[in-house]
């Protein structure tokens, strides 16, 4: 005869007092079956999802990576279209084919086609003065036909004294103009360039990469120039912008002609 009540005694391992308890045949075959369904159900998720949760985070990271490479990828497209862009920018301001200057054989566009670049975007703003001086010329932007422009300043300064790198990037154009004489051209990234214009003696080369502070060049008298001093232009998105936006300590030192 099969027994229809089973009692289970509980002895704790202290001193204290047993507990029973009684279940029915019925009730302790399930809970017997549902007990070991349960432990077969948690192994065979274990064993399926813990490889699933490992595939996700490997597909989760080369996921990002991913992203990451085509952000990177885009970053440099970008620089390469302004870069060509900027091409007839810079010849626009200098009034001359760059094609011709004693800096490179190629064009600006080419040189970028065969040489892409990846500039670093910390340090890519004009921070630092690039030469001690006096300014004895501002900024001059105008429409008007009988007035001369002038998309710089002007910082006197003693014919050899070093001309530094205002903002890291680097060297674009590196020769000889008829009116700013040996230039000094500098791409920083995020559509920013600085001219140095009038040098005696340039110190670097196009495709040079430059880091804020480098000596470039020192300043000079050449090209057409009244006397010694340092021509700095600042260009951004394709524009000229006021140097002394970005060093108004210049204006304690502007002895220019309005």
């Amino acid at each position: 005869m099969k027994p229809s009540m089973y009692t289970f005694l509980i002895v704790p391992d202290h001193d204290g007092e047993s507990k029973r308890f009684s279940l029915s045949r019925n009730g302790t075959l399930f809970t017997i079956f549902f007990t070991i369904f349960m432990f077969l159900g948690v192994t065979v998720s274990y064993m399926y999802l813990i490889p699933l949760s490992m595939d996700y985070s490997r597909m989760e990271s080369r996921y990002s990576e991913v992203i990451g490479e085509r952000v990177e990828v885009l970053e440099l497209y970008r620089d390469l279209e302004r870069m060509k862009q900027m091409e007839i920018v810079v010849q626009k301001a200098l009034g001359m084919d760059l094609g011709e200057s004693d800096s490179s054989g190629t064009r600006l566009s080419e040189m970028m086609n065969d040489y892409p670049i990846k500039l670093s975007y910390l340090n890519n703003v004009p921070s630092l003065l690039p030469i001690d001086g006096v300014m004895t010329q501002d900024m001059v932007v105008s429409e008007a036909k009988d007035i001369s422009e002038h998309f710089g300043v002007d910082i006197a300064a003693p014919i050899g004294q070093p001309v530094m790198a205002s903002a890291s990037g680097q060297v674009v154009f590196s020769g000889w103009t008829t009116d700013l004489g040996n230039l000094v051209i500098i791409y920083h990234g995020n559509e920013y360039f600085t001219y140095y214009g009038h040098n005696e003696l340039i110190l670097v080369k196009v495709y040079d990469k430059i880091k804020r502070g480098d000596v470039i060049s020192t300043s000079g008298n050449s090209g057409i120039s009244s006397g010694p001093h340092l021509h700095f232009e600042i260009w951004k998105d394709g524009e000229p912008v006021d140097p002394l936006l970005y060093f108004p300590e210049l204006n304690q030192t502007n002895i220019s002609v309005k």
